[in-house]
């Protein structure tokens, strides 16, 4: 699966090497307590979103490590 800013977050908390992945980026995403209630949204909306506090640079990082190891 290549990720990108249309990926469901819900595919990444499917996916342990993945969310391990996102972990090493953006520490403490899988013990969000919000991270069940965003599970439906794709990476570009949680990039948009003000509440989310995650820059979407850091999401691109996250998309560019996954895809080059290819989870």
């Amino acid at each position: 699966m290549a990720y990108s800013m249309d990926t469901v977050l819900g595919d990444i908390l499917a996916n342990p090497a993945a969310l391990e992945l996102m972990d090493s980026i953006i520490p403490g995403t899988s013990k969000n307590p919000m991270i069940k209630m965003a599970k439906g949204f794709t990476l570009g909306k949680i990039a948009k979103t003000p509440a989310a506090k995650i820059p979407e640079a850091k999401i691109q990082e996250f998309i560019d490590a996954a895809n080059a190891k290819g989870l």
